[in-house]
């Protein structure tokens, strides 16, 4: 009967937050998140400008290299050796371009979590019972720690793992 009080009181209390200042509670929610899914995307974007924009100017360079060999400007090996460096910085744009894109889409999908998970415990904010459909909905996973003695007292850890969001806060019962 304790993890059902507690569980349900963490759930109103989680509504509650949801209610009053949803801004304040996605913020609170995604800074507990895994930060290496955050991504500032005005610095994304700008970098990827810069190398799609390099990109094409190796491609005009690469036009000019085979005209100037065409002409006999430029030796075979001399030709092969400059293709072969725009070649080289060609593909590691591409590759930091490919996880630019990776980084955006966790960092959608992060976004996508946090608030369908709002969305999800706001329709809890009068919740006076659990059932076993309001667990599923919401959480993921509940781990209970061992009991300990603290000051004569005795202390058991319980985690919520919250679906969509995973763990919030710590509670001891």
């Amino acid at each position: 009967r304790d993890l059902y009080n507690l569980v349900l009181k963490d759930i109103q209390e989680l509504a509650e937050q949801a209610m009053k200042d949803a801004d304040a509670f996605y913020q609170r929610l995604s800074s507990r998140m895994e930060r290496r899914y955050l991504v500032d995307a005005s610095q994304t974007e700008k970098e990827r400008k810069r190398l799609e924009a390099r990109n094409q100017e190796i491609d005009g360079m690469f036009l000019n290299l085979y005209t100037d060999k065409a002409k006999g400007i430029l030796t075979e090996q001399r030709f092969m050796k400059l293709t072969a460096a725009l070649e080289q910085e060609q593909e590691a744009n591409q590759k930091r371009l490919h996880d630019l894109a990776v980084m955006q889409s966790r960092a959608d999908a992060q976004e996508s979590e946090v608030r369908t998970f709002i969305k999800e415990i706001r329709r809890y904010a009068a919740i006076e019972e659990l059932d076993e459909s309001v667990l599923n909905r919401l959480i993921s996973k509940i781990l209970i720690g061992e009991i300990k003695k603290v000051d004569g007292q005795k202390v058991q850890e319980v985690r919520i793992g919250y679906n969509f969001v995973g763990e919030i806060p710590e509670i001891a019962a």
